[in-house]
């Protein structure tokens, strides 16, 4: 019997040791008012510092691309209806014409294949023709998927596809993309690319069909992973989990399957590094995530939350008696190992 309380007080002071270094590990070293203050002029300097040329709704119309191998164009003739065609642009850059057999296309407008073809078919057999060309499948440009796409990889561009198309092409987006995608498209009149942000979650989530942009040839689309953030401690579910949209601290903890009997309702810290070997910690109670603070703390990449044991709720869910021989024997489960508790 003494033995056994002996064992008892042993682990009782291991367990405050163990307690003690964990507060000191994760002692507050912001209140909240600095902490929202700061996240505030970091959102605002990040935001400064990475943003996009534009949020894209609607791209601003690029200059007219130009005519390449496998481009399917119908062309019209104003004065004669037997001219009319359909026809593929041929791997070197020819289409087959009534009456003009061949004519080289390749890297040129629709424009200046009308120009072109008028010409021709006034040097010979018309006056004064009017001819248009319509494209009805360009594939000569290739569009590339890049980051967390199903299948990502180069595709052939054909006319008149928008980004929900091009997703469904890549079998969809995977489970930790991101809830953005970069756009890249190079002008073709000046050659500089410029890049754009759009919002998947409005589109896909919300159908906000304002962000189901044309593609264009040649556009490269990215989708990152989303952020992680890690939920550890006194939770049913510690872990790594991806950060989609805008997470509070009260939808981590719920997503890490809430907080452990053993839990100190009084000490849930947030910490996030914020570079240079420094990390802000904030101390919060259970009552003020309920009361709505929670969900005003979005987490941002790497942040980690953490949720203390209490000391009491150590002993009181994790000594367990094992009498063994003579009852002389004495265990201790660690709650934290069972996290049906």
């Amino acid at each position: 019997m003494v033995k056994k309380k002996f064992i008892l007080r042993l682990l009782f002071t291991f367990t405050l040791i163990l307690s003690g270094c964990a507060n000191e590990q994760f002692k507050s070293n912001v209140n909240i008012e600095e902490f929202t203050q700061q996240d505030d002029q970091l959102a605002s300097r990040t935001v400064q510092q990475n943003m996009f040329d534009s949020v894209l709704t609607a791209p601003p119309e690029d200059a007219e691309s130009k005519l390449g191998p496998g481009d399917l164009i119908t062309v019209n003739v104003l004065e004669s209806e037997e001219l009319n065609t359909e026809t593929r642009v041929s791997s070197r850059g020819y289409v087959s014409l009534p009456i003009l057999d061949q004519v080289e296309v390749f890297n040129l407008t629709a424009a200046e294949a009308e120009e072109k073809i008028e010409l021709l078919l006034q040097e010979k057999y018309l006056k004064d023709p009017h001819v248009s060309v319509f494209v009805k499948e360009k594939i000569s440009d290739q569009i590339t998927l890049v980051g967390s796409f199903t299948m990502p990889g180069n595709y052939d561009y054909v006319s008149g596809r928008r980004l929900l198309d091009i997703i469904a092409v890549a079998q969809g987006v995977t489970e930790d993309s991101a809830s953005i995608a970069y756009l890249a498209r190079k002008d073709r009149k000046t050659g500089a690319v410029k890049n754009y942000i759009i919002d998947l979650d409005a589109l896909i989530k919300r159908g906000d069909m304002n962000y189901n942009v044309a593609i264009a040839g040649g556009d490269v689309i990215f989708v990152p992973e989303a952020g992680k953030c890690f939920i550890d401690g006194a939770v049913r579910n510690p872990g790594t989990y991806p950060l989609k949209g805008e997470m509070s601290i009260t939808e981590a903890i719920v997503l890490a399957g809430g907080l452990t009997a053993y839990a100190d309702n009084d000490k849930i810290k947030l910490i996030r590094y914020t570079g240079e070997g420094k990390r802000n910690i904030i101390s919060l109670s259970f009552s003020e995530l309920q009361d709505g603070l929670g969900d005003k703390i979005k987490l941002q990449d790497q942040d980690v939350v953490y949720a203390e044991s209490s000391t009491s709720g150590l002993l009181s869910t994790g000594l367990g008696f094992d009498l063994g021989f003579m009852g002389t024997g004495i265990n201790y489960r660690n709650p934290s190992v069972d996290r049906r508790l």
